[in-house]
């Protein structure tokens, strides 16, 4: 076997690998015209082409919207209701802090 051909091969497997954990990693909700068991096996068991027809035609796509009810945003600064709370209690703490000072006499 010549170093093309290994190199040809080496090409397939680590892209059959990669489409099949990409497979059976996906939301089962969210993958597109077959069920998930479905593409997993078509990943696993016809390489090149499968792996092209989920990445073309099964794979979920995000379309920014929340596909998961009741999922929390990752982090707190990317949650508006968290940044909202937090403007809130802000601005109460400026207000306290001003009213403090104005009673005590400084400006």
């Amino acid at each position: 076997m010549g170093r093309l051909e290994l190199l040809a091969f080496l090409a397939v497997l680590i892209f059959t690998i990669f489409t099949t954990v990409f497979a059976a990693n996906a939301d089962r909700r969210t993958v597109r015209v077959l069920p998930k068991f479905a593409w997993v096996l078509i990943c696993l068991f016809v390489p090149l082409v499968g792996g092209l027809l989920y990445l073309t035609v099964g794979r979920p796509i995000d379309d920014g919207t929340d596909t998961v009810p009741g999922r929390r945003p990752f982090a707190p600064d990317d949650d508006p209701d968290f940044l909202r709370r937090m403007a809130e209690r802000l601005k109460e703490e400026f207000d306290r802090n001003k009213d403090s000072d104005d009673e005590s006499g400084n400006k």
